[in-house]
């Protein structure tokens, strides 16, 4: 997904899509779209085609990922600082912002709540702590030439294990087959240390920060999701005062995919409910 413009945030060139471009809208309402990890823009297609009649839809590679530059080394505060800076050069009002992030793009969203000011956020198969798993570890410890065409490359392993990992029983071939298309180059081409970046907020633990989020907060899971499982969203749904759950049948982790036009009317919904 070829779109948007480069811009320059704390020393690195971020690929953003703002649709303020081709779009005149009446309203300051924004929304900002921050993928998981190792996600891109185009993970939000769907929402990005639907959302943008209504209001500015900002949605961005985040460092390391899609067209943006893939430093060696990351940390959590590198992509926090980097939403600042979006919502800086992009002169995005904080009191008219929604944030949306998916897994990773969940912490990010979740942690920059917790300290700045916002209108609403959304959180899709977040993570309220962080555990390593198995092939974590492989790709920590082990070198690329052992598990890079192994486990990055389509191949019988990842398609049997992705369909497992990443979606629901219940979620059609075709709609797996299109997540396949829309990212095995993207996959198969990422330098092997970005798979890596994970050991540098492996300790991540939500407790003592989202209780701070103040902002209205709408949580979405997928009932089958084996990543970031419900209880996780269960946990944020305690620590973040005013929040609200929805699990979702029939779904797996990329959501965005099995269920685009639930999610969409979710959160569509609630950004008119705080807007009335």
């Amino acid at each position: 997904m070829s779109i948007g413009e480069y811009i320059e945030v704390n020393e690195i060139n971020i690929h953003i899509y703002d649709s303020e471009a081709e779009e005149k809208y009446g309203g300051k309402t924004t929304i900002i779209f921050l993928h998981g990890s190792p996600g891109q823009i185009s993970n939000w297609k769907h929402q990005i085609k639907y959302f943008k009649k209504y209001y500015r839809t900002v949605a961005y590679d985040q460092r390391g990922y899609g067209q943006s530059d893939k430093p060696l080394r990351v940390t959590l505060e590198d992509y926090i600082n980097d939403l600042k800076a979006v919502i800086d050069v992009k002169s995005i009002d904080p009191d008219h912002l929604y944030l949306v992030g998916h897994s990773f793009g969940g912490i990010v969203a979740q942690e920059y709540a917790s300290k700045n000011r916002l209108k609403g956020l959304v959180l899709i198969g977040s993570l309220s702590k962080f555990t390593p798993d198995y092939i974590d570890k492989i790709v920590w410890r082990l070198p690329p030439i052992i598990w890079r065409k192994l486990l990055y490359t389509e191949n019988f392993l990842t398609r049997r294990l992705y369909r497992k990992i990443f979606f629901s029983e219940k979620t059609s071939e075709e709609i797996y087959q299109e997540f396949l298309r829309d990212n095995k180059d993207y996959i198969e081409g990422l330098p092997p240390h970005v798979f890596r970046y994970s050991k540098f907020y492996k300790d991540y633990d939500a407790s003592n920060t989202v209780v701070n989020i103040k902002a209205p907060t709408l949580i979405i899971v997928g009932r089958d999701d084996k990543v970031t499982p419900p209880e996780h969203s269960k946990t944020l749904k305690k620590l973040i005062p005013e929040s609200r759950l929805e699990i979702i049948d029939d779904a797996g982790h990329l959501i965005l995919y099995e269920k685009p036009d639930k999610i969409n009317k979710l959160i569509h919904e609630f950004i008119e409910k705080q807007s009335t």
